[in-house]
């Protein structure tokens, strides 16, 4: 970090297991959470820059050599693909903040989603997901590894919704008024009448144009006929006695040769045209018939331009609008049948896939029941029960998804058919009720890390982030919560915050933050504590600001109790 928040320039380097971080209120634990949120995509402030300066830079290095899925995600996304992986944010007060992937530019989704598969934070807040029933499914999902079995479904059921918007809107025009729809067809059966083809107008008109004037046409070929090589004195006439005398002229001078061909090929283009135009004025075609055939056409031509053109282009494309909507017979029935045929096969199908999704979470939810329960009670919660609900609900509308399983009309949504929802008892005797309405904040923390600790296999994040979710449980307890700790730190890398001795004696390392105050400014520095700091801060934790030798004393037995512990 440099020049974030009360952040001067700090360099941290986090250990493998369990790394505890701990320090007084204010010290600023806080910086190191709020850094990695930005770096999982949280939207930054200048109001985060160090007073007085105008950059801050925050940068985390992840070892990814063993994080196929990070480096698949590289790949897709055309970033550098190494065994690090550098994430970095830039905090400007002039400018908008910044961020790259492994020194390349990067967007905030990007940064969320290169996240989701590195981190994965809980604070002191994030826990309350599992009040919210709405999460408890993605929790059962994610223990049942059911990724394969949730795709095929969702690909089937958004065919499934996408042939029942068709038939509604299909419906929809046929259910629309007669009037319109007659007038949609009497459009159709207009232009369908009169089948203009592309362009036909411009050749009537050209046709037109000549069979109009067929008659002016002959008279003026024949002029031209007459005045080129029949008149006594035509332009034929003239040019052949001009030869004659440049053939006399060329014999005594050569430079009359040119001319001479010159004057010969006007004659032969003089002779040309004369005979094209004998031959037109002979051959033009007087013909009332056609011409009143072409009148006519021109006619409804106009007329059906103007009606539904401007343009014959115009007219065809309304034409074949007209057949899409009302269809090549006008039929939507057969239409609208056909697709209900096809709802039919999709639901076969989606049913059959709701089916199998749902079997494999019912038999999930019966093992992760067991394991969340072992884990409550080591962690002081004997009484405890603790049921996954995993509900669908009757369809009375058949406007909405529903599937047909063991003879039942089911609501289908694009997770399946399953309401989940976790519910807990913590007294003998009482009846299981909804987490949300019975489970106190320290009891929330507990299931939160039970669920982790049931996860843990099946999870690949391999970074998770605790922020003092300790919060609201006995010293007892806060033992057993350090010892899952330990535990879920066998298969990831654990950075919790707490303010418990009994967690923090679990550390594989320690780092301790401390706040700096001079006159002019306050900083937070994070360091590594060895083996006798740590015993330390560990009877720190117990007594208070003063450490006595009765807390030193506490503080080693705490420690070798957890060494106990985590090795039984």
């Amino acid at each position: 970090l440099k020049n974030y928040t009360l952040a001067d320039e700090l360099t941290v380097s986090f250990g493998k297991g369990l790394s505890i971080i701990t320090g007084e209120t204010g010290a600023g634990k806080s910086v190191i959470i709020g850094a990695l949120n930005l770096l999982v995509g949280e939207r930054a402030s200048p109001d985060l820059i160090r007073t007085g300066q105008m950059k801050a830079i925050i940068e985390a290095t992840f070892d990814i050599s063993k994080l196929a899925d990070v480096k698949k995600w590289l790949r897709k996304n055309e970033f550098d693909e190494a065994d690090e992986l550098i994430i970095r944010r830039e905090l400007s007060k002039q400018s908008a903040a910044r961020a790259f992937i492994n020194d390349s530019p990067a967007t905030l989704s990007s940064l969320k989603e290169i996240g989701d598969l590195l981190i994965d934070l809980h604070g002191q807040h994030e826990h309350q997901s599992l009040l919210q029933p709405e999460r408890h499914r993605s929790f059962l999902d994610n223990y049942a590894a059911v990724d394969k079995e949730l795709s095929s479904y969702s690909s089937k059921y958004d065919e499934y919704t996408k042939l029942q918007k068709e038939i509604a809107e299909l419906s929809r025009q046929k259910d629309s008024s007669t009037k319109e729809r007659d007038f949609l067809d009497f459009q159709r059966t207009e232009i369908s009448a009169i089948n203009p083809l592309e362009g036909e107008d411009e050749k009537i008109d050209a046709e037109l144009k000549i069979l109009e004037n067929a008659e002016e046409l002959a008279s003026l070929a024949s002029e031209l006929h007459t005045n080129l090589i029949e008149d006594a004195g035509s332009i034929y006439s003239r040019l052949t006695d001009a030869k004659v005398t440049l053939e006399k002229l060329a014999k005594i001078d050569s430079r009359f040769s040119d001319s001479l061909v010159e004057v010969t090929t006007m004659i032969s283009v003089v002779k040309e045209l004369s005979n094209e135009s004998s031959n037109y004025s002979e051959n033009v075609e007087f013909n009332p018939a056609r011409l009143s055939e072409l009148r006519n056409r021109g006619m409804a031509l106009t007329r059906i331009k103007k009606k539904y053109g401007p343009t014959l282009s115009d007219v065809i494309s309304l034409y074949k609008e007209l057949e899409s909507k009302l269809g090549p017979e006008g039929n939507i029935d057969e239409i609208i049948q056909t697709r209900k045929e096809e709802l039919v096969r999709v639901r076969k199908e989606l049913s059959l896939l709701a089916q199998k999704l749902t079997d494999k979470r019912k038999k999930a939810a019966e093992k992760f029941e067991k394991e969340i329960l072992i884990t409550l009670k080591e962690l002081g919660m004997e009484q405890s029960q603790f049921k996954v609900s995993v509900e669908q609900t009757l369809s009375s509308d058949e406007g909405k998804p529903f599937v047909d399983v063991e003879k039942q009309k089911l609501l289908a949504y694009s997770h399946g058919i399953d309401s989940i929802e976790f519910f807990i008892s913590n007294n003998n005797g009482e009846e299981p009720k909804p987490l949300a309405r019975v489970a106190s904040g320290g009891e929330i923390s507990r299931v939160m890390l039970a669920m982790k600790s049931a996860l843990s296999a099946a999870d690949a994040i391999p970074v998770l982030v605790f922020d003092e979710i300790d919060t609201g449980i006995s010293g007892r307890i806060a033992q057993k919560v350090g010892k899952a700790m330990k535990e879920l730190s066998r298969d990831h890398q654990i950075l919790s915050i707490t303010h418990l001795s009994q967690i923090a004696a679990f550390a594989d390392t320690h780092y301790l933050v401390e706040k700096a105050t001079t006159k002019n400014s306050t900083t937070t520095a994070i360091r590594t504590l060895g083996e006798h700091e740590h015993i330390e801060e560990v009877a720190r934790l117990i007594a208070g600001e003063t450490v006595t030798k009765e807390s030193l004393v506490a503080a080693k037995a705490l420690k070798a109790e957890a060494k106990e512990l985590a090795a039984g």
